[in-house]
């Protein structure tokens, strides 16, 4: 579970009929905000933060009667996501070098390699 820390604001959605299995039933979608309860935003900081909250509430609505904007902003995650897919894999290819000779069953870290505690 994602713990909200003292310097962000989140979009909460839920959907609002789920039967016993966890299946949506509906398709519809409350949507919400929340935030630390120590969080020290200006008024003017909290203020953009809720506009554009509430502006993506408004997207979700409008992108369920207009296709054209809907399939827009999908084209455009779609495109955000291979880009970060791409970057996942680069990363992913040079956290490991796979040692010669072992059938690539032992590998060795590189500096690409995240590790917790000393490796």
């Amino acid at each position: 579970m994602y713990k909200i820390e003292k310097d962000e604001i989140a979009i909460v959605l839920r959907p609002t009929e789920l039967d016993e299995d966890g299946a949506w039933i509906s398709g519809e979608l409350a949507t919400g905000v929340a935030l630390h309860p120590d969080a020290k935003f200006s008024d003017e900081t909290f203020r953009q933060l809720i506009d554009i909250i509430t502006l993506m509430g408004a997207f979700l609505e409008v992108s369920q009667h207009d296709d054209y904007i809907y399939d827009t902003v999908a084209d455009v995650r779609d495109e955000i996501l291979g880009e970060q897919l791409e970057e996942v894999e680069e990363i992913r290819q040079s956290a490991y070098e796979v040692v010669e000779g072992t059938d690539n069953k032992v590998i060795r870290l590189t500096p690409y390699t995240k590790t917790k505690g000393s490796a």
